[in-house]
């Protein structure tokens, strides 16, 4: 039994060094003879959950709370497994059976916080982080809970004065300067937030949420990336609803404007430039992160921050719409009374539009175990490639081809602000 037990306290050692392949094997050493031991089981779902196989690590949980249902913890690590799954509701429902359980725990009040926070409930989540800190005034997750919720809150000051107590807590925690870089970055402050972003690198090269938050930081170089970041703070801060409502409304507000602008004459300019503003905008939210993931490429630290995909779809994007910028010139030199100008025409524009769905493929690519964007992506490309094959082999056909592709790329676009 002694043995059994220092094998479990080695796989917990090897876990917490961040060795968890290392923890995995010698945990499940350990449940081989001992299949039924629910703080193996609670060990090997954290090991789980690292490996982001959160399913089976919820499923693992399950099993270690149907051994021990009074044990708070697992509850706790149950509620963390919803929370990264999106599903807020059961994480909230399992964090406050945690509590009930044992009211003592900071941990417990502090993810509770961040989850009230990614719910668009800050208040609650700044309440919840308070009654954490009055726990434990020194917990991180706490401070770095009610440092977001006060920023979430435009209550400035004082999250900076909690930033700078987490800081003074432990200094090098890469989960406080991730957290520090995010709040800087939405104040429009990059500058600091690479900081921070790298700073947290520096302490733990693997953590992921600095890595991302790192490259939105390099990206914020660019004037329009760091103005429509900015904006898309803005819609996720007034909740989910708000990030089809608000497109929606935006649209709809831009059409009555320009209909009433352009029933005078005296105003028709102004509608028409009304509109091509909002087409602009429009244009540019599609496709300005693949073209500013491509100016990464020739930054010395964002070419190494991009993932496969995000490299990928920035090489297609730029090279789709450079291929139509050379398609279109000897279509315009050609002219409309040459036989190869519609099929130059069409082949740019389906180009030009192939940029958005090219930006929306995941890599490697995979049609069955791909999400539904990445379907529609797929099956918007081949489309288009079709379209403008069949502009040089039968021309007829590239006009139906063509115009599938134009239906399904509105249908694609419209469908994805609901998604």
């Amino acid at each position: 039994m002694r043995n059994m037990e220092i094998l479990l306290e080695r796989a917990r050692l090897l876990l917490d060094q961040g060795r968890t392949n290392d923890a995995i094997r010698e945990v499940k050493q350990f449940l081989q003879e001992e299949p039924e031991n629910d703080e193996a089981l609670s060990l090997y779902a954290r090991c789980l959950y690292n490996k982001n196989e959160i399913s089976e690590g919820i499923k693992v949980t399950l099993q270690a709370i149907r051994l021990e249902p009074e044990n708070s913890f697992y509850f706790y690590l149950l509620a963390f497994g919803y929370y990264k799954q999106d599903k807020n509701s059961s994480a909230l429902e399992n964090l406050d059976k945690a509590i009930s359980l044992n009211p003592y725990n900071p941990e417990y009040y502090g993810l509770s916080a961040f989850v009230h926070l990614e719910e668009k409930n800050f208040e609650s989540g700044l309440n919840k982080a308070d009654e954490g800190l009055a726990l434990d005034p020194e917990n991180i997750t706490c401070l770095n809970a009610r440092s977001t919720a006060l920023n979430k809150l435009k209550r400035t000051d004082d999250a900076i004065e909690t930033m700078q107590d987490a800081l003074a807590q432990d200094p090098d925690n890469e989960f406080t300067h991730a957290t520090i870089g995010w709040n800087f970055l939405e104040k429009g402050n990059h500058k600091e937030a690479a900081k921070h972003f790298r700073e947290a690198l520096r302490i733990n090269p693997d953590h992921r949420n600095a890595r991302a938050g790192l490259k939105e930081a390099l990206k914020s170089k660019i004037p329009p990336y760091k103005w429509l970041l900015q904006y898309s703070f803005w819609v996720n801060n007034k909740g989910k609803k708000a990030r089809w409502i608000i497109p929606i409304g935006l649209y709809i507000a831009v059409r009555i404007l320009s209909g009433a602008l352009g029933s005078s004459e005296s105003t028709a300019v102004i509608g028409g430039v009304v509109i091509t503003l909002y087409l602009v905008f429009v244009v540019t939210t599609w496709i300005i992160n693949p073209l500013a993931n491509f100016f990464l490429f020739f930054h010395r630290d964002g070419k190494y921050a991009l993932d496969l995909t995000e490299k990928w779809t920035a090489i297609t994007v730029v090279t789709s719409l450079a291929l139509g910028c050379l398609v279109i010139i000897p279509a315009l030199v050609i002219g409309p009374t040459e036989v190869l100008y519609p099929p130059l025409l069409i082949t740019a524009v389906i180009l030009w539009l192939m940029a958005l769905p090219l930006g929306d493929i995941q890599y490697p690519v995979s049609f069955k175990s791909s999400g539904t964007a990445n379907k529609a992506a797929l099956i918007l490309v081949a489309t288009g490639i079709l379209t403008i094959l069949l502009c040089f082999i039968y021309f007829p056909a590239a006009i139906v081809t063509g115009a599938i592709f134009a239906i399904g790329f509105v249908l694609n676009n419209w469908l994805g602000v609901f998604r």
